[in-house]
């Protein structure tokens, strides 16, 4: 769940053209051409997720929850897996190494996990994803992975790629449109061969809306719109880095005409299979202008519930507006998801949350908002 970065005016965007993936491109042999098959529900159904039964927090560097988080969550998404290299071998983000511990302490409290791969700084390679021999070994590696950790689910969180050379951003970035569907389509294929139909969650993280812009006058869809979300379970929606300050995660921009449920229900995907995001963190600027929940409260421990925006100097950067959610806006947006009966709520990540003893825990408030259908 990457922090997004939006660029600045002004940026020069070179002339040049781009190959499209698939062309004749002597540094891009065998890359196969995009898929034009277009998928329904005569082609895959998945087993059907009830309303509000997905209570997701995502873990980074090794976190392992306590008890009492464990008991107010239903799945735990580990971040992040990563390919090694474009011959598809996988390798854990740094601070795994009590992978073990962690999931069996989450077993231990009856909450499933997830793995999820890819995430922000993950450059999605058409030599990975575009050659069916790198494609279907990066597959079995994925599978091996979850036999080996016991593992419940797979979580695929493919993100936009932000770098200063433009035509090599948009290149990478077209990995995704061009090459989506077919790597979904066959993992979804090989998990259920290897471990039954419905046996193991197939899921994935997405933008709040669709759009990559290159400068104020640029953009291009991130995510195809080819039916690839019926091989999934569900998808979860970052709602949030959508903007700065207190535009950062509003209660509009996820559940307004113009918000992210509304956006991809008309894009086609099922209010069935939505899950909505929630950050435990506020954000002024990109990059590392951002701070953790826990960190707000602390700066600012009379903060009432009903606030979601501080003015704080982080590091020398000066006065900046820093907008987050806090306690009566994350209660707001759960009964929203309760009343549209959607799969449920996700957060990232649990590590910038109060403890749950603290009156002001965002987990502690989802979860009294929270009733499992």
């Amino acid at each position: 769940m990457s922090i997004m970065f939006f660029l600045s005016c002004g940026m020069n965007i070179k002339n040049k053209k781009i190959n499209p993936v698939g062309s004749k491109n002597e540094n891009k042999v065998n890359i196969e051409n995009p898929p034009h098959f277009v998928a329904n529900s005569s082609h895959y159904q998945t087993n059907i997720i009830p309303p509000n039964s997905v209570l997701m927090g995502y873990l980074i560097d090794g976190y392992k929850p306590t008890k009492a988080q464990f008991e107010q969550m239903t799945h735990i998404a580990i971040s992040f897996l990563r390919p090694y290299n474009s011959s598809g071998k996988v390798i854990m983000t740094p601070g795994w190494e009590n992978l073990d511990e962690v999931v069996a302490a989450a077993h231990e409290n009856n909450v499933k996990v997830i793995i999820s791969f890819g995430g922000g700084g993950f450059k999605i390679t058409s030599e990975l994803m575009g050659i069916e021999k790198n494609r279907r070994n990066l597959i079995k590696n994925i599978i091996i992975f979850m036999k080996k950790y016991n593992l419940d689910g797979f979580d695929c969180d493919w993100e936009p790629s932000w770098i200063d050379n433009k035509v090599e951003m948009e290149d990478i970035n077209n990995a995704i449109t061009y090459h989506y569907f077919t790597f979904i389509k066959e993992f979804r294929e090989a998990l259920d061969v290897e471990f039954g139909k419905g046996q193991k969650s197939f899921s994935a993280a997405i933008l709040n809306l669709n759009s990559i812009w290159y400068s104020p006058f640029k953009k291009i869809a991130h995510f195809p719109k080819n039916g690839w979300w019926h091989y999934l379970d569900w998808v979860s929606l970052m709602n949030y880095d959508n903007d700065l300050g207190s535009k950062h995660s509003t209660f509009d921009s996820v559940f307004g005409d113009r918000g992210s449920v509304s956006y991809w229900t008309g894009f086609g995907i099922p209010m069935s299979k939505i899950i909505i995001g929630i950050p435990f963190y506020g954000r002024a600027g990109w990059g590392e202008e951002y701070l953790f929940y826990r960190q707000i409260v602390e700066f600012f421990p009379s903060l009432t519930e009903n606030v979601d925006v501080v003015i704080f100097d982080k590091d020398n950067l000066g006065q900046k507006e820093y907008g987050f959610n806090g306690v009566s806006t994350v209660k707001q947006k759960v009964k929203e998801s309760q009343k549209l009966g959607i799969a449920g709520v996700m957060f990232w990540q649990i590590a910038g949350d109060l403890k749950m003893n603290h009156e002001k825990s965002l987990l502690k408030a989802i979860s009294q908002e929270f009733k499992i259908d």
